[in-house]
């Protein structure tokens, strides 16, 4: 019998393994579900070994310690590297992240998404997608880097075709981790994920700067890419063994086929949304105007990548569970979205504020003209936190044909303003990010009003301690800015740590003070401390 560690454990006499029947499983929940941590089941020589996975409150937590050092490497890098490159060079790689971000979305053709939201997984089936996604991948890897010239005359800029050739070893590597991870996304096992991930982190960020630092310009971002996908595979052949893939199939391909195919456009428009601005700027005004773009909407990107990217992993498989136990994943994602814009909104409307000393001090004087761009950025953010985990939510209950079209409609509406506000100004660019946003809200929530929970009215309700927990968190810096007058530009520095300060503790006290859900899991975090603490000093004294 051959397995690849993809079952969970049978804790009920219902559920059982049946041989000689292509690894399928028989899986009849109880009236009371199944155990919410999920295990795993391996065969080996016969015998079953399990292995459990995280629950949702401590597979947050890893994710957040994964976030925290995601985010200090990031900022480390883009901080030193802005100072290492001009605005140009930095300009060709982000066009060339680009117009590569759109492929990737067929690289992983929804693997990872059918591999978490299937509710009964067999050995065939992540054969199959697993040797799907491997080929497509290396099809890809072939025409990106037989095209990379088309690329780069497209730009007129050889150095596009150039990072696009690098980039594409990216696509040879990754079928060899992309399965593995989403194994272990499914049993949430958020232990391992963290140890691979921090590792892939480290190395591309210590990459991008060294070789910035010896002189590979552009380059050195590219480079960097296909070393951090290097570690991330190894770490998932050393680490996450045990979810490996072991052999090739195609015994289910039409199934992952019919799901990837409405994942991968999907995600093809999301792509071609996100990345529209800094195409259309680079094509319309200049490699300089895409760098400027680049480094206003760069706070807002770390900040969705670590923060907004680390609750979507952990909220994407978690909704998939509670749809497959309890049909209950519209509350959860209410739950989610209340914390989510607890967190959000405070951060986003404090960097509006606080935009120019955060540009001066992360990057640089020469980047001042990306101040009003992330003024607007952050606005727009603002709005897009009532959104950023509708995709998931409606994938994770089988609604992937319905986000198909709400991705097509409200990508296209992106790329089309995009475009129009580049005859106006830069500025004007950033700018069409919010009303973006408004029509997306429009579209998904009019498909999420279906669901009582996530009707306006007592939608609306949920939010208002987020509302008033953002303005209170605005006061301190609203003050500095209306206090300092000038002297907040010329003193830049000091007024951004007295704004800083003041909105921490404002946002710390207002959580409490309004009485808002992320009050009691602080409570809890504090009472779980003090206990471990008074274990730990008890040991001691013995």
């Amino acid at each position: 019998m051959h397995a690849t560690g993809l079952l969970r454990p049978i804790t009920d006499p219902s559920e059982r393994y049946l041989p000689g029947s292509s690894n399928k499983r028989v899986d009849r929940a109880t009236s009371n579900g199944p155990p919410r941590s999920l295990g795993v089941v391996r065969w080996n020589g016969g015998k079953r070994v399990n292995k459990s996975g995280t629950s949702v409150r401590k597979a947050l937590s890893l994710r957040f310690v994964q976030t925290g050092v995601g985010s200090a490497v990031a900022v480390a890098t883009v901080t030193i590297v802005s100072r290492l490159l001009t605005p140009s060079e930095i300009g060709v790689y982000s066009v060339a992240v680009a117009f590569v971000a759109l492929v990737q979305m067929l690289r992983d053709f929804g693997v990872s998404e059918f591999v978490v939201q299937e509710k009964v997984l067999s050995d065939d089936l992540v054969r199959s997608a697993f040797t799907l996604n491997l080929i497509i991948a290396w099809v890809l890897a072939v025409a990106l880097f037989g095209l990379s010239g088309l690329i780069g005359d497209f730009y007129g800029d050889p150095g596009v075709a150039r990072v696009t050739r690098v980039i594409s070893l990216v696509f040879v590597l990754m079928p060899f981790g992309t399965t593995t991870m989403a194994c272990m996304r499914r049993e949430m096992h958020f232990d391992v994920i963290l140890m691979i991930q921090t590792a892939e982190t480290l190395a591309r960020g210590g990459t991008t700067i060294a070789l910035a630092y010896l002189g590979f310009s552009y380059m050195s971002m590219a480079w960097a890419s296909v070393a951090g996908m290097l570690v991330l595979v190894t770490g998932c052949a050393f680490f996450g063994g045990f979810y490996r893939v072991r052999g090739l199939g195609f015994t289910d391909w039409k199934r992952v086929l019919h799901f990837g195919t409405n994942r991968t456009i999907a995600d093809i428009a999301a792509q071609l949304g996100e990345q529209s601005a800094n195409i259309v700027v680079g094509r319309m005004l200049g490699m300089a105007a895409a760098g400027f773009y680049s480094r206003g909407y760069g706070i807002v990107n770390i900040f969705r990548t670590n923060v907004v990217g680390a609750i979507g992993t952990v909220a994407f498989p978690a909704y998939a569970r509670e749809h497959r136990d309890s049909n209950t994943a519209p509350q959860l994602y209410k739950k989610s979205l209340v914390y989510m814009t607890g967190i959000c909104w405070p951060f986003f409307a404090f960097c509006t504020l606080m935009a120019y000393p955060i540009i001066r001090i992360t990057f640089g004087s020469q980047w001042d003209a990306s101040v009003p761009l992330m003024r607007w950025l952050c606005g727009a953010a603002i709005l897009g936190t009532l959104i950023y985990q509708c995709n998931g939510l409606l994938t994770a209950v089988g609604c992937y044909r319905e986000v198909t079209r709400i991705e097509i409609q409200y990508q296209l509406a992106r790329l089309v303003l995009a475009v129009l506000a580049a005859f106006y100004s830069l500025a004007a660019v950033a700018a069409s990010q919010i009303l973006v946003y408004v029509v997306a809200i429009t579209l998904y929530y009019r498909k999420l009003g279906r669901y009582e929970v996530l009707k306006l009215g007592p939608l609306m309700d949920a939010l208002k301690p987020s509302a008033a927990l953002t303005v209170f968190t605005c006061l301190a810096p609203a003050a500095v800015l209306l206090l300092w007058g000038e002297s907040s530009v010329s003193h830049y520095i000091a007024a951004f740590f007295v704004a800083t300060a003041g909105a921490g503790a404002a946002w710390l006290s207002g959580i409490f003070l309004f009485k808002h859900p992320m009050s009691s899991e602080i409570k809890n975090a504090l009472s779980a401390m003090r206990i471990r603490l008074g274990t730990i000093r008890t040991g001691l004294t013995r």
